[in-house]
């Protein structure tokens, strides 16, 4: 009796110890549930970035899952590890955020940097992952600036550079901004403007930038340590020499030039040689046009009765 007693001590021990070890998981792994209680969750991805869907089918909660965790590994390789519970909700489940927006915007995307979670509404499907890439960089940048707001607009251009990536834009998004800086080759943005704000929330279907460009830029020049910088006239420095180089991949010309001051002024009169013929002839057709006055009657010609 005593060796059968003794077992039963030694297994409930166990027992005990087994159950103690794994309710704290249990619960952490239950991050979305806490939040929103009223709605019932599956996980589908586990790690330091978690993803959670609720009414969401099985197959588009894979693809989603993929694309955040794709665009997450990006992000850690580049600017280090952090954690994240991503909480993806049917479009009849958007009620969920509904605190989180006011007057008659519809819930999109939400984030809260202190706690570390994201929340989607997965009503226009391709827009979750580029939603979350732009969310999860936000995420790296507070947590490994040791908790603390990142500085503005850096923290977002960065965001925005893995939103080009994940839509694979990035090609486009430069031959947009050679364009709109052609006269731009001076710093012109504010980098130390502001900090990030712990809660955020955005609609991903507006949040178009072409600047992730000129991340790209900074991290073939400078390497991805660059993402790390805080300093705004570091980051100000770098802007200048992407301005010049777009000007530069617009003109074929690594160096200075006014040569294309020349190619405007002959473009300018050409066009105004051929607007000042157009109005010419529009006159003298409007002038053949004219009614020739009638002459007056012969003297006489006519008698009164």
């Amino acid at each position: 009796m005593k060796t059968i007693r003794s077992r039963l001590i030694l297994v409930g021990a166990l027992t005990a110890v087994l159950v103690g070890v794994a309710t704290p998981v249990e619960a952490a792994s239950q991050g979305c549930a806490d939040r929103f209680p009223a709605v019932t969750w599956t996980q589908v991805s586990d790690g330091d970035v978690s993803v959670y869907v609720a009414g969401v089918p099985f197959a588009m909660a894979e693809r989603f899952a993929s694309e955040i965790s794709m665009v997450s590994g990006w992000i850690v390789d580049d600017i280090g590890t952090f954690e994240a519970d991503v909480c993806l909700v049917d479009n009849e489940l958007r009620f969920i955020g509904d605190e989180y927006v006011s007057g008659s915007q519809q819930f999109h995307a939400h984030q809260n940097l202190e706690e570390r979670f994201v929340l989607l509404n997965t009503q226009r499907p391709g827009f979750i992952g580029p939603a979350a890439a732009f969310a999860l960089t936000h995420q790296a940048l507070w947590q490994n600036n040791g908790d603390e707001p990142f500085p503005e607009p850096i923290a977002g251009v960065i965001a925005h550079w893995y939103r080009a990536r994940i839509l694979d834009r990035l090609e486009y998004y430069h031959r947009d901004v050679m364009v709109e800086n052609f006269f731009d080759t001076e710093a012109v943005v504010d980098w130390g403007a502001s900090l990030q704000e712990p809660v955020q929330d955005w609609n991903p279907e507006t949040n178009f930038r072409a600047i992730g460009d000129f991340v790209d830029f900074a991290v073939a020049t400078y390497g991805t340590d660059v993402l790390a910088e805080t300093d705004a006239a570091a980051w100000s420095r770098i802007e200048g020499e992407w301005r010049t180089s777009l000007r530069a991949d617009l003109t074929g010309r690594d160096t200075p030039t006014t040569d294309w001051l020349l190619g405007v002024g002959v473009a300018v009169g050409i066009v105004g040689v051929a607007l000042f013929a157009i109005v010419l002839g529009l006159v003298s057709k409007y002038r053949r046009k004219r009614r020739n006055d009638t002459a007056p009657p012969i003297p006489g010609f006519f008698t009164e009765s």
